[in-house]
């Protein structure tokens, strides 16, 4: 374990800037993966991806592979994925159904909840061994299910989910709460791929408003015009679209609303440039809700913000519906998985037209990932030279905080609050003062 002390970890981060080290020393990331992705609540999938019993999905939490997989009685568990005879991983594919864990190595095996089902050959271990050993697959220390969103912690202390989301469970809520059904659903797979950078990078770039007139230029034609979303046969439900008059786009987007709470979370207001949604389409998307929720449905149908960012590692992008989650893999590496989520109820045209936007958008060939992860490289390779230490974060410094006892703010348009929030919590978590 690093030697880092809180004293020179304070020092990295400034009001206005961070220290290069706080992106790129490897000592600092072995020490977050202990002392932040240790500690607290993070992501690890949708109980919608597991839908059937036997059904379960691989990923990584801190790091270290994880199976979330239904029993057959209809819970859901989430255990380490390793073999606890010597040591393998037990599960290999990403996802499928199975109706126990065999390991590849000695061909034990487990039950779809962890539990140890046996062994080859038993006279070959002192007799009972098998039955008084503990030989199941180990569970996470704690995990918790809100709305079909599963979190997980690797340590058994600290505050409890609800306590740790705070005024971002309205952030999930929402999202719900525009399908007819109350229920969101994962059920066209996911996008999983990786870039050479650190985590941190993006992160800071989900409610950076100042890069996307540059970054996302290539989304731009000759004639001034950014795209946006509408749906099958002219219908707006969540395909792209041309929108004009690029030259008041500036402008609109220094009035976009953003805002962030205490342990780093940050979110981002709806675009300005969102038109209200029409059509044939988005009528009978109207009445399945008018008929699930009388009076609230046109308060719960309308989309106020286009990005909840949940410290540390995912979040929901609300207009395209998809979950993204940053896996940490090492200090110059991260996975990104993008899971497209269906809101049960809304007509299918919607689906099929928010699943051609993540396609354009999201993917990594898409428009805006592609930009995206370049520059997060570059940003990586470019923190490694011997040029000036510091990261200049001086943007917009005018937040105005509630005085919630939430670490609640309010901020707008290019201002780089959404950053200073995040290393504020960084400092506190690194520290031990959260």
């Amino acid at each position: 374990m690093t030697s880092l002390s809180n004293e020179h970890l304070r020092t990295l981060v400034q009001p206005d800037r961070v220290h290069r080290d706080f992106y790129i020393d490897p000592d600092v990331f072995d020490l977050e993966m202990d002392r932040i992705f240790g500690k607290i609540w993070l992501f690890v999938g949708h109980t919608s991806q597991v839908p059937n019993p036997g059904d379960y999905i691989t990923t990584t939490v801190a790091r270290q592979p994880v199976i979330m997989s239904r029993h057959r009685d209809g819970e859901v568990h989430v255990m380490f994925n390793r073999c606890t005879h010597r040591g393998a991983q037990v599960c290999l594919e990403q996802f499928g159904n199975t109706k126990r864990f065999e390991c590849p190595y000695h061909a034990w095996v487990f039950h779809t909840d962890g539990r140890f089902a046996g062994a080859p050959y038993p006279k070959g271990y002192e007799d009972g061994f098998l039955k008084k050993e503990k030989l199941d697959l180990v569970k996470l220390p704690r995990t918790e299910i809100y709305r079909g969103f599963v979190f997980s912690s690797l340590s058994t202390d600290g505050p409890e989910v609800d306590e740790f989301l705070g005024p971002m469970k309205d952030h999930i809520d929402a999202f719900c709460d525009r399908a007819p059904d109350g229920e969101v659903e994962a059920c066209a797979g996911m996008f999983r791929y990786r870039y050479a950078g650190n985590w941190k990078l993006q992160m800071e770039n989900q409610t950076d408003v100042y890069h996307i007139m540059f970054t996302h230029v290539s989304t731009t034609d000759d004639d001034g015009k950014q795209f946006r979303r509408e749906g099958a046969e002219e219908d707006e439900a969540g395909k792209v679209k041309v929108l004009a008059d690029n030259q008041s786009l500036s402008e609109q987007w220094e009035e976009l609303p953003l805002g962030g709470h205490r342990h780093g979370h940050v979110f981002m207001g709806r675009f300005a440039m969102d038109k209200a949604n029409q059509g044939p389409v988005y009528d009978r998307y109207k009445a399945a809700m008018e008929e699930s929720y009388g009076d609230q449905a046109e308060e719960n149908m309308t989309v106020r913000t286009h990005n909840s960012i949940f410290y540390p590692h995912w979040s929901i992008q609300h207009l395209t519906q998809h979950i993204r989650v940053m896996n940490p893999i090492s200090v110059d590496c991260t996975e990104n998985v993008i899971i497209p989520l269906k809101l049960k109820g809304a007509p299918e045209e919607m689906w099929q037209a928010s699943l051609r936007s993540n396609n354009n958008s999201h993917s990594p060939s898409g428009m805006v990932m592609s930009d995206d992860m370049e520059v997060w490289v570059r940003c990586h390779e470019g923190l490694k030279t011997q040029s000036t230490d510091w990261v200049v974060l001086a943007r917009g410094m005018d937040e105005k905080y509630s005085g919630d006892n939430q670490g609640s703010y309010d901020s707008k348009g290019t201002s780089e609050s959404g950053a200073r929030n995040q290393q504020l919590a960084w400092v506190d978590l690194m520290c031990g003062e959260s």
